[in-house]
Protein backbone atom coordinates (compact mmCIF):
# COMPACT_ATOMS: atom_id res chain seq x y z
CA UNK A 1 0.00 0.00 0.00
CA UNK A 2 2.88 2.37 0.75
CA UNK A 3 4.44 1.67 -2.64
CA UNK A 4 1.13 2.32 -4.42
CA UNK A 5 0.56 5.54 -2.47
CA UNK A 6 4.08 6.71 -3.41
CA UNK A 7 3.65 5.83 -7.10
CA UNK A 8 0.30 7.65 -7.20
CA UNK A 9 1.73 10.75 -5.53
CA UNK A 10 -0.53 10.47 -2.48
CA UNK A 11 0.56 11.94 0.84
CA UNK A 12 0.76 9.65 3.86
CA UNK A 13 -0.23 10.88 7.32
CA UNK A 14 0.82 9.04 10.47
CA UNK A 15 -1.34 8.47 13.50
CA UNK A 16 -0.64 11.12 16.17
CA UNK A 17 2.24 10.01 18.39
CA UNK A 18 0.48 11.13 21.58
CA UNK A 19 -2.26 8.47 21.44
CA UNK A 20 -3.49 7.81 24.99
CA UNK A 21 -5.81 4.95 25.86
CA UNK A 22 -7.01 2.69 28.62
CA UNK A 23 -7.97 -0.98 28.66
CA UNK A 24 -10.91 -2.07 30.80
CA UNK A 25 -12.88 -5.28 31.26
CA UNK A 26 -16.49 -4.05 31.25
CA UNK A 27 -15.84 -0.48 32.37
CA UNK A 28 -15.89 -1.30 36.08
CA UNK A 29 -12.10 -1.39 36.49
CA UNK A 30 -9.15 -0.07 34.53
CA UNK A 31 -6.71 -2.85 33.66
CA UNK A 32 -4.05 -0.79 31.89
CA UNK A 33 -3.60 2.89 30.98
CA UNK A 34 -1.08 5.10 29.17
CA UNK A 35 -2.43 8.31 30.72
CA UNK A 36 0.14 8.79 33.50
CA UNK A 37 2.38 11.86 33.04
CA UNK A 38 4.82 10.69 35.74
CA UNK A 39 5.38 6.96 35.25
CA UNK A 40 6.52 5.83 31.77
CA UNK A 41 4.24 3.27 30.12
CA UNK A 42 7.08 0.72 30.01
CA UNK A 43 6.97 0.43 33.83
CA UNK A 44 3.20 -0.05 33.74
CA UNK A 45 3.70 -2.83 31.17
CA UNK A 46 6.29 -4.63 33.35
CA UNK A 47 4.12 -4.25 36.46
CA UNK A 48 1.01 -5.60 34.75
CA UNK A 49 2.33 -8.20 32.29
CA UNK A 50 5.85 -9.04 33.45
CA UNK A 51 8.19 -10.01 30.63
CA UNK A 52 5.39 -11.35 28.40
CA UNK A 53 5.01 -8.07 26.53
CA UNK A 54 8.73 -7.74 25.76
CA UNK A 55 9.16 -11.40 24.84
CA UNK A 56 6.13 -11.06 22.59
CA UNK A 57 7.54 -7.90 20.97
CA UNK A 58 10.79 -9.62 19.91
CA UNK A 59 8.99 -12.79 18.86
CA UNK A 60 6.44 -10.80 16.82
CA UNK A 61 9.21 -8.81 15.13
CA UNK A 62 10.74 -12.08 13.94
CA UNK A 63 7.35 -13.20 12.58
CA UNK A 64 6.89 -9.85 10.86
CA UNK A 65 10.36 -10.15 9.33
CA UNK A 66 9.33 -13.52 7.87
CA UNK A 67 6.12 -12.01 6.51
CA UNK A 68 8.11 -9.26 4.77
CA UNK A 69 9.71 -11.90 2.52
CA UNK A 70 6.60 -11.71 0.32
CA UNK A 71 7.76 -8.41 -1.19
CA UNK A 72 11.10 -9.80 -2.42
CA UNK A 73 9.33 -12.93 -3.63
CA UNK A 74 6.80 -10.96 -5.67
CA UNK A 75 9.46 -8.56 -6.98
CA UNK A 76 11.21 -11.64 -8.35
CA UNK A 77 8.11 -13.10 -9.97
CA UNK A 78 7.26 -15.81 -7.45
CA UNK A 79 3.56 -16.67 -7.26
CA UNK A 80 1.43 -18.93 -5.08
CA UNK A 81 -1.67 -20.89 -6.11
CA UNK A 82 -3.29 -21.48 -2.70
CA UNK A 83 -3.63 -19.60 0.58
CA UNK A 84 -1.90 -22.52 2.30
CA UNK A 85 1.11 -22.15 -0.03
CA UNK A 86 1.29 -18.42 0.72
CA UNK A 87 1.40 -19.02 4.48
CA UNK A 88 3.86 -21.92 4.33
CA UNK A 89 6.35 -20.21 2.03
CA UNK A 90 6.71 -17.33 4.51
CA UNK A 91 6.74 -19.29 7.77
CA UNK A 92 5.61 -22.87 8.45
CA UNK A 93 4.18 -21.61 11.73
CA UNK A 94 1.80 -19.25 9.90
CA UNK A 95 -0.18 -22.14 8.43
CA UNK A 96 -0.05 -24.08 11.71
CA UNK A 97 -1.49 -20.99 13.41
CA UNK A 98 -4.73 -21.34 11.39
CA UNK A 99 -5.41 -24.72 13.02
CA UNK A 100 -5.77 -23.52 16.63
CA UNK A 101 -7.54 -20.85 18.63
CA UNK A 102 -5.44 -17.78 19.35
CA UNK A 103 -5.69 -18.52 23.09
CA UNK A 104 -4.35 -22.08 22.72
CA UNK A 105 -1.62 -20.93 20.34
CA UNK A 106 -0.31 -18.21 22.71
CA UNK A 107 -0.60 -20.48 25.76
CA UNK A 108 1.50 -23.16 24.05
CA UNK A 109 4.08 -20.47 23.19
CA UNK A 110 4.42 -19.78 26.92
CA UNK A 111 2.38 -16.58 27.34
CA UNK A 112 0.40 -16.11 30.53
CA UNK A 113 -3.33 -15.86 31.04
CA UNK A 114 -3.39 -12.15 31.93
CA UNK A 115 -1.51 -11.17 28.76
CA UNK A 116 -3.84 -13.33 26.63
CA UNK A 117 -7.03 -12.15 28.37
CA UNK A 118 -6.16 -8.46 28.10
CA UNK A 119 -3.63 -7.59 25.36
CA UNK A 120 -4.42 -10.35 22.85
CA UNK A 121 -8.16 -10.17 23.54
CA UNK A 122 -8.18 -6.39 23.08
CA UNK A 123 -6.41 -6.71 19.72
CA UNK A 124 -8.72 -9.37 18.25
CA UNK A 125 -11.93 -7.72 19.49
CA UNK A 126 -10.93 -4.31 18.10
CA UNK A 127 -9.56 -5.55 14.77
CA UNK A 128 -11.88 -8.47 13.97
CA UNK A 129 -14.75 -8.25 16.49
CA UNK A 130 -13.94 -11.82 17.57
CA UNK A 131 -12.46 -13.20 20.79
CA UNK A 132 -9.19 -15.10 21.33
CA UNK A 133 -11.28 -18.24 21.85
CA UNK A 134 -13.22 -17.90 18.59
CA UNK A 135 -10.56 -16.64 16.20
CA UNK A 136 -7.66 -18.73 14.89
CA UNK A 137 -4.12 -17.64 15.63
CA UNK A 138 -2.99 -16.18 12.27
CA UNK A 139 -5.49 -13.28 12.13
CA UNK A 140 -4.77 -12.96 15.85
CA UNK A 141 -1.09 -12.40 15.05
CA UNK A 142 -2.00 -9.87 12.34
CA UNK A 143 -4.22 -7.96 14.78
CA UNK A 144 -1.33 -7.70 17.26
CA UNK A 145 1.04 -6.62 14.47
CA UNK A 146 -1.39 -3.78 13.74
CA UNK A 147 -1.70 -2.86 17.41
CA UNK A 148 2.07 -2.62 17.81
CA UNK A 149 2.84 -0.73 14.61
CA UNK A 150 2.94 2.89 13.51
CA UNK A 151 -0.30 3.30 11.60
CA UNK A 152 -0.80 5.68 8.71
CA UNK A 153 -3.51 6.69 6.27
CA UNK A 154 -3.70 8.47 2.95
CA UNK A 155 -4.46 12.18 3.14
CA UNK A 156 -8.02 12.53 1.89
CA UNK A 157 -8.87 8.87 2.61
CA UNK A 158 -7.49 5.43 1.75
CA UNK A 159 -10.11 5.04 -0.99
CA UNK A 160 -7.97 7.38 -3.12
CA UNK A 161 -5.54 4.51 -3.82
CA UNK A 162 -7.97 2.37 -5.90
CA UNK A 163 -9.65 5.52 -7.25
CA UNK A 164 -6.36 6.90 -8.62
CA UNK A 165 -5.32 3.47 -9.91
CA UNK A 166 -8.55 3.20 -11.90
CA UNK A 167 -8.17 6.74 -13.25
CA UNK A 168 -4.62 5.95 -14.41
CA UNK A 169 -5.72 2.66 -15.95
CA UNK A 170 -8.47 4.35 -17.94
CA UNK A 171 -5.98 6.93 -19.23
CA UNK A 172 -3.22 4.48 -20.14
CA UNK A 173 -5.10 1.42 -21.41
CA UNK A 174 -7.86 0.50 -23.81
CA UNK A 175 -10.15 -0.89 -21.11
CA UNK A 176 -13.90 -0.83 -20.65
CA UNK A 177 -15.21 0.24 -17.26
CA UNK A 178 -18.87 -0.64 -16.60
CA UNK A 179 -20.83 0.57 -13.59
CA UNK A 180 -23.33 -2.12 -12.71
CA UNK A 181 -24.11 -5.28 -10.78
CA UNK A 182 -22.53 -8.65 -11.49
CA UNK A 183 -25.21 -11.34 -11.34
CA UNK A 184 -23.32 -14.53 -12.09
CA UNK A 185 -20.12 -16.13 -13.34
CA UNK A 186 -20.21 -19.49 -15.11
CA UNK A 187 -17.86 -21.83 -16.95
CA UNK A 188 -18.39 -22.13 -20.71
CA UNK A 189 -17.87 -25.58 -22.21
CA UNK A 190 -17.35 -25.23 -25.96
CA UNK A 191 -18.19 -28.24 -28.16
CA UNK A 192 -16.55 -26.94 -31.35
CA UNK A 193 -12.74 -27.05 -31.07
CA UNK A 194 -12.50 -24.14 -33.51
CA UNK A 195 -14.70 -21.93 -31.35
CA UNK A 196 -12.42 -19.11 -30.16
CA UNK A 197 -14.84 -17.65 -27.62
CA UNK A 198 -13.94 -17.13 -23.97
CA UNK A 199 -14.07 -19.83 -21.32
CA UNK A 200 -15.96 -17.86 -18.66
CA UNK A 201 -19.31 -16.09 -18.95
CA UNK A 202 -20.03 -13.01 -16.87
CA UNK A 203 -23.63 -11.79 -16.57
CA UNK A 204 -24.19 -8.27 -15.33
CA UNK A 205 -26.81 -5.55 -15.15
CA UNK A 206 -25.58 -2.02 -15.95
CA UNK A 207 -26.69 0.58 -13.42
CA UNK A 208 -28.47 2.47 -16.24
CA UNK A 209 -30.47 -0.53 -17.49
CA UNK A 210 -32.92 -3.21 -16.39
CA UNK A 211 -31.48 -5.70 -18.89
CA UNK A 212 -28.93 -8.36 -17.98
CA UNK A 213 -25.96 -8.60 -20.35
CA UNK A 214 -23.69 -11.65 -20.81
CA UNK A 215 -20.10 -11.49 -22.05
CA UNK A 216 -17.52 -14.28 -22.46
CA UNK A 217 -13.95 -13.77 -21.26
CA UNK A 218 -10.69 -15.73 -21.16
CA UNK A 219 -10.21 -15.02 -17.44
CA UNK A 220 -12.27 -13.46 -14.67
CA UNK A 221 -11.09 -12.19 -11.29
CA UNK A 222 -13.74 -12.09 -8.55
CA UNK A 223 -12.73 -9.25 -6.22
CA UNK A 224 -15.34 -9.33 -3.48
CA UNK A 225 -15.95 -11.85 -0.67
CA UNK A 226 -18.15 -14.85 -1.47
CA UNK A 227 -20.14 -16.10 1.51
CA UNK A 228 -23.51 -17.52 2.49
CA UNK A 229 -25.09 -14.09 3.05
CA UNK A 230 -24.66 -12.97 -0.58
CA UNK A 231 -25.62 -16.21 -2.34
CA UNK A 232 -28.94 -14.66 -3.42
CA UNK A 233 -27.14 -11.63 -4.91
CA UNK A 234 -24.47 -13.48 -6.87
CA UNK A 235 -24.27 -16.97 -8.39
CA UNK A 236 -21.09 -18.90 -9.08
CA UNK A 237 -22.60 -21.40 -11.49
CA UNK A 238 -21.54 -24.98 -12.19
CA UNK A 239 -18.44 -24.78 -9.97
CA UNK A 240 -18.15 -27.98 -7.91
CA UNK A 241 -14.80 -27.14 -6.28
CA UNK A 242 -16.10 -24.21 -4.24
CA UNK A 243 -19.09 -24.05 -1.89
CA UNK A 244 -19.96 -20.46 -1.06
CA UNK A 245 -22.18 -21.59 1.82
CA UNK A 246 -19.12 -22.78 3.80
CA UNK A 247 -17.98 -19.20 4.47
CA UNK A 248 -19.50 -16.52 6.69
CA UNK A 249 -18.77 -12.85 7.39
CA UNK A 250 -18.69 -11.07 10.75
CA UNK A 251 -21.38 -8.40 11.07
CA UNK A 252 -20.07 -5.23 12.72
CA UNK A 253 -21.57 -1.79 13.41
CA UNK A 254 -19.51 1.39 13.15
CA UNK A 255 -21.27 4.03 15.29
CA UNK A 256 -20.20 7.66 14.83
CA UNK A 257 -21.13 10.15 17.56
CA UNK A 258 -20.46 13.70 18.68
CA UNK A 259 -19.96 13.68 22.39
CA UNK A 260 -18.01 13.86 25.60
CA UNK A 261 -16.84 10.70 27.35
CA UNK A 262 -18.13 9.97 30.86
CA UNK A 263 -14.68 10.11 32.47
CA UNK A 264 -16.02 9.97 36.02
CA UNK A 265 -16.87 6.33 35.44
CA UNK A 266 -13.14 5.62 35.09
CA UNK A 267 -12.08 7.96 37.94
CA UNK A 268 -10.14 10.18 35.53
CA UNK A 269 -9.08 13.75 36.24
CA UNK A 270 -10.10 16.54 33.84
CA UNK A 271 -6.55 16.57 32.46
CA UNK A 272 -6.59 12.80 31.83
CA UNK A 273 -10.01 13.05 30.23
CA UNK A 274 -8.77 15.72 27.84
CA UNK A 275 -5.88 13.49 26.74
CA UNK A 276 -7.86 10.23 26.47
CA UNK A 277 -8.19 9.12 22.83
CA UNK A 278 -9.60 5.60 23.17
CA UNK A 279 -11.09 2.99 25.50
CA UNK A 280 -10.73 -0.72 24.75
CA UNK A 281 -12.96 -3.36 26.35
CA UNK A 282 -11.85 -6.96 26.89
CA UNK A 283 -15.15 -8.58 27.93
CA UNK A 284 -16.47 -10.25 24.76
CA UNK A 285 -20.07 -10.42 26.04
CA UNK A 286 -20.32 -6.61 26.06
CA UNK A 287 -22.36 -5.03 23.25
CA UNK A 288 -19.40 -2.81 22.23
CA UNK A 289 -15.68 -3.35 21.60
CA UNK A 290 -14.03 0.05 21.76
CA UNK A 291 -14.59 3.78 21.51
CA UNK A 292 -11.96 5.91 19.79
CA UNK A 293 -11.64 9.57 18.91
CA UNK A 294 -11.60 10.22 15.16
CA UNK A 295 -9.33 12.58 13.25
CA UNK A 296 -10.14 14.18 9.86
CA UNK A 297 -8.59 12.44 6.85
CA UNK A 298 -7.37 15.88 5.72
CA UNK A 299 -5.57 16.48 8.96
CA UNK A 300 -3.65 19.66 9.71
CA UNK A 301 -2.44 21.40 12.85
CA UNK A 302 -5.59 23.45 13.27
CA UNK A 303 -7.87 20.43 12.94
CA UNK A 304 -5.64 18.48 15.32
CA UNK A 305 -6.65 20.71 18.22
CA UNK A 306 -9.20 18.86 20.30
CA UNK A 307 -12.63 20.54 20.13
CA UNK A 308 -15.09 20.70 23.02
CA UNK A 309 -17.18 18.04 21.33
CA UNK A 310 -15.19 15.32 19.62
CA UNK A 311 -16.24 12.76 17.04
CA UNK A 312 -15.95 9.19 18.28
CA UNK A 313 -16.36 5.82 16.64
CA UNK A 314 -17.72 2.81 18.52
CA UNK A 315 -17.32 -0.68 17.11
CA UNK A 316 -20.10 -3.04 18.16
CA UNK A 317 -21.22 -6.52 17.05
CA UNK A 318 -24.88 -5.44 17.11
CA UNK A 319 -27.01 -2.31 16.90
CA UNK A 320 -26.66 -0.16 20.03
CA UNK A 321 -29.45 1.66 21.84
CA UNK A 322 -29.60 4.81 23.96
CA UNK A 323 -28.72 2.97 27.19
CA UNK A 324 -25.56 1.59 25.61
CA UNK A 325 -24.42 5.04 24.52
CA UNK A 326 -25.14 6.41 28.00
CA UNK A 327 -22.76 3.81 29.48
CA UNK A 328 -19.93 5.46 27.54
CA UNK A 329 -20.82 9.16 27.15
CA UNK A 330 -21.93 11.99 29.37
CA UNK A 331 -25.71 11.55 29.26
CA UNK A 332 -26.31 15.21 28.48
CA UNK A 333 -23.55 15.55 25.95
CA UNK A 334 -23.70 13.20 22.95
CA UNK A 335 -25.48 12.85 19.63
CA UNK A 336 -25.52 9.92 17.20
CA UNK A 337 -24.33 10.95 13.71
CA UNK A 338 -24.59 7.62 11.92
CA UNK A 339 -24.68 3.88 12.56
CA UNK A 340 -23.17 1.89 9.69
CA UNK A 341 -23.75 -1.89 9.76
CA UNK A 342 -21.45 -3.87 7.48
CA UNK A 343 -20.06 -7.33 6.87
CA UNK A 344 -16.58 -6.25 7.81
CA UNK A 345 -14.37 -9.35 7.71
CA UNK A 346 -14.64 -13.14 7.66
CA UNK A 347 -15.99 -15.00 10.67
CA UNK A 348 -12.88 -16.96 11.56
CA UNK A 349 -12.75 -20.47 12.99
CA UNK A 350 -10.22 -23.12 13.93
CA UNK A 351 -9.14 -25.08 12.08
CA UNK A 352 -9.72 -22.50 9.35
CA UNK A 353 -11.26 -23.58 6.06
CA UNK A 354 -9.38 -21.71 3.32
CA UNK A 355 -11.05 -21.03 -0.06
CA UNK A 356 -9.22 -21.52 -3.37
CA UNK A 357 -7.40 -18.65 -5.07
CA UNK A 358 -7.94 -20.33 -8.43
CA UNK A 359 -11.51 -21.62 -8.52
CA UNK A 360 -10.84 -23.21 -11.90
CA UNK A 361 -8.40 -22.66 -14.78
CA UNK A 362 -10.02 -19.37 -15.73
CA UNK A 363 -11.67 -17.97 -12.58
CA UNK A 364 -9.54 -16.35 -9.87
CA UNK A 365 -10.76 -15.32 -6.42
CA UNK A 366 -8.89 -12.35 -4.96
CA UNK A 367 -10.68 -12.32 -1.59
CA UNK A 368 -9.75 -15.92 -0.82
CA UNK A 369 -6.77 -14.44 1.01
CA UNK A 370 -9.11 -12.64 3.42
CA UNK A 371 -9.74 -15.99 5.08
CA UNK A 372 -6.10 -16.00 6.21
CA UNK A 373 -6.46 -12.49 7.61
CA UNK A 374 -8.40 -9.44 6.49
CA UNK A 375 -6.59 -6.15 5.87
CA UNK A 376 -5.77 -3.87 2.94
CA UNK A 377 -2.19 -5.12 2.69
CA UNK A 378 -3.25 -8.77 2.33
CA UNK A 379 -5.73 -7.80 -0.41
CA UNK A 380 -3.06 -5.92 -2.37
CA UNK A 381 -0.64 -8.86 -2.08
CA UNK A 382 -3.43 -11.14 -3.35
CA UNK A 383 -4.23 -8.80 -6.25
CA UNK A 384 -0.59 -8.65 -7.32
CA UNK A 385 -0.28 -12.44 -7.10
CA UNK A 386 -3.33 -13.00 -9.33
CA UNK A 387 -2.11 -10.40 -11.82
CA UNK A 388 1.15 -12.37 -12.08
CA UNK A 389 -0.66 -15.74 -12.34
CA UNK A 390 -2.77 -14.45 -15.25
CA UNK A 391 0.30 -12.87 -16.87
CA UNK A 392 2.09 -16.23 -16.77
CA UNK A 393 -0.97 -17.96 -18.27
CA UNK A 394 -0.92 -15.49 -21.14
CA UNK A 395 2.73 -16.33 -21.78
CA UNK A 396 4.00 -12.84 -20.99
CA UNK A 397 7.38 -12.67 -19.25
CA UNK A 398 7.32 -11.01 -15.86
CA UNK A 399 9.68 -8.18 -15.03
CA UNK A 400 12.02 -9.16 -12.20
CA UNK A 401 13.57 -6.92 -9.58
CA UNK A 402 17.35 -6.78 -9.23
CA UNK A 403 16.87 -7.57 -5.55
CA UNK A 404 18.14 -10.94 -4.33
CA UNK A 405 15.54 -13.30 -2.88
CA UNK A 406 16.15 -16.83 -1.72
CA UNK A 407 13.40 -19.25 -2.70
Amino acid sequence: MKRLADELGLKQLKQPSSFSYLITDDGSQTLFSTLSRYIPSVFHVIWRYGLDAFRFKFWLEKKLSNFLRIYDYQDNGRTFETVEEFLQMLDQDFYAATRYSFRKYLFEKGFHKRFIDEIAQMATLVNYDQSVDAINAFPGLVSLMASGSTLWHVEGGNHLVPKKMLENLLKQSDVQFVKGYVKSVAEVHRIDADDQGGNVRLSYQPSTSDLVHSVDYDHIVIAFPLHRDNIVDFALQAIDSFNQYDYRMQSTHANFLHGKLDCQKYNLTDDECQRLNAIFYTKSSLPYRCVAQQQPVNQNEEQNKKPDKSVYKIFSPEELNLLHYEQIFDKENFKLIQDIPWLAYPKYEHPQKLPPIQINNNIFYLNAMEWSSSCMEIEVISARNIAMLVTKKLGVKLKHSDKHAEF
